[in-house]
């Protein structure tokens, strides 16, 4: 029964995942408000509890995003 559960609570994380990094990519497109990055980086965080890619996109899109913020504060990059 164990095994049913944690197979369950899987595909129950993996199909929240994969529709709220859809929902996310939507919501980029021009003319569709909402936070669409936001949304694609939860669904990212999500499936990166099962998926190494996921892993990866989601700490390239960190340190992409702290190097903006650093470059917009005025602050070097270490």
């Amino acid at each position: 029964m164990d095994w049913f559960i944690h197979h369950a609570k899987r595909i129950a994380r993996i199909s929240a995942g994969v529709v709220l990094l859809i929902a996310g990519l939507v919501l980029t497109v021009p003319g569709v408000p909402g936070p669409g990055l936001v949304v694609v980086f939860i669904g990212l965080s999500i499936l990166a509890v099962d998926f190494v890619w996921a892993h990866r996109l989601k700490k390239k899109i960190q340190d992409t995003a702290r190097s903006a913020v650093g470059k917009v504060r005025g602050k070097k990059e270490p």
